[in-house]
C-alpha cells in the first residue's frame, strides 16, 4: 500500500509533465528504487518467517526426543528388572534345595508363593534381535495380565540393520496404545496382534491391530488422547520417527478394528 501511495504520489498531474526536463527517468529511478525497497522487505520477512519456522520444528523435535527417551529409559528399567528376577532364579533353586533337604514342606509352598507372585511372566522368545524381543514380551506381558490375547508374527534377524532405539520406540508406542485401548473394550473383543518383518533388506514394515471401543476423535487429521485434553503424544512421536527416516505411516480405524502400519526406511 505504501509502494502503490507513494507512486501516485509522485506521479505528475499532467501527462505532459513527464518529459519536461529530466522528470521522466527520475521517476523511473524512484519507482525502481521503491520496488527494490519492496523486494527487499519482502525476502527479510520470508527470512524471519523460515527462521521462526525452522526454530519452532528443532524445539518440536527436542521435546518428541526428550519424551522418546523417558519412554525408552522406563521400558530398559522395566525390562533390567525383569531380566534380573531371572537372573536370581539360580539362588531361589538353592533356597528350595536346602528347604527340601530338611523336609519341610510348608515353607517350600510358602516360598514357591511368594516367588510367583514376585516373578513377571514374560515370553522373551518373539525373535532373534534382543531388542526388539525385550519389548515385545514386556508387553506380551502386560497385556496378558490384564486379560488381552496377544498374538504376534515376527520375521527379524539377531543385527537389526537400522536405529534399534527408534525401532524399539516406535513399537512401544504402538503397543502401549493398543493395552490402553484394549482396556476399554468388551473383554470378549481384546485382542493385539503385531506383525514385523523386513521387506526387500532395505523397509522394516511393523503392523499393530487392536479392538476398541471407544470413540477415536481426531482435530486436523491429528488423533486427540484419550487421556487428557490435547493431541497424543503416542502417534505423534511414531509419526515423527517415520518421517525422520524417510518412511510412512498409516493410521485407520473400522469396524472397532484400529490398525497402525509403519513403513521405515533402512
Amino acid at each position: 500500500m505504501i509502494f502503490i501511495g507513494l507512486n501516485l504520489f509522485i506521479a505528475p498531474k499532467y501527462q505532459s509533465t513527464l518529459y519536461t526536463g529530466r522528470i521522466l527517468q527520475i521517476y523511473i529511478v524512484v519507482s525502481l528504487v521503491l520496488l527494490i525497497i519492496l523486494t527487499f522487505f519482502y525476502a527479510m520477512f520470508l527470512m524471519m518467517a523460515i527462521s521462526l519456522n525452522k526454530n519452532a520444528k528443532l524445539q518440536l523435535e527436542n521435546h518428541f526426543l526428550s519424551l522418546q527417551r523417558a519412554r525408552y529409559d522406563n521400558l530398559c528399567a522395566a525390562i533390567e528388572e525383569t531380566r534380573q528376577i531371572r537372573h536370581d532364579i539360580r539362588h531361589h533353586w538353592l533356597q528350595l534345595a536346602s528347604l527340601a533337604e530338611n523336609g519341610d514342606l510348608e515353607k517350600i509352598k510358602e516360598y514357591l508363593s511368594s516367588a510367583d507372585s514376585k516373578m513377571p511372566g514374560f515370553d522373551l522368545h518373539f525373535c532373534d534381535n534382543q531388542a526388539v524381543d525385550s519389548v515385545l514380551g514386556y508387553y506380551s506381558a502386560h497385556a496378558k495380565q490384564e486379560g488381552v490375547p496377544f498374538l504376534a508374527k515376527i520375521d527379524l534377524p539377531k543385527q537389526l540393520p537400522a536405529d534399534e532405539m527408534d525401532v524399539c520406540l516406535v513399537l512401544s508406542n504402538l503397543l502401549e496404545n493398543a493395552v490402553e485401548a484394549s482396556l476399554k473394550t468388551e473383554r470378549s473383543r481384546r485382542k493385539i496382534t503385531v506383525e514385523m518383518y523386513l521387506h526387500h533388506t532395505h523397509l522394516l514394515l511393523i503392523q499393530v491391530e487392536n479392538t476398541f471401543d471407544e470413540k477415536i476423535r481426531q482435530k486436523n487429521e491429528i488423533f486427540q488422547s484419550s487421556k487428557r485434553a490435547g493431541n497424543g503424544i503416542g502417534i505423534q512421536s511414531v509419526r515423527h520417527i517415520a518421517e525422520k527416516n524417510g518412511g510412512a505411516d498409516s493410521f485407520t480405524y473400522k469396524n472397532g478394528i484400529f490398525t497402525a502400519k509403519i513403513m521405515l526406511r533402512i
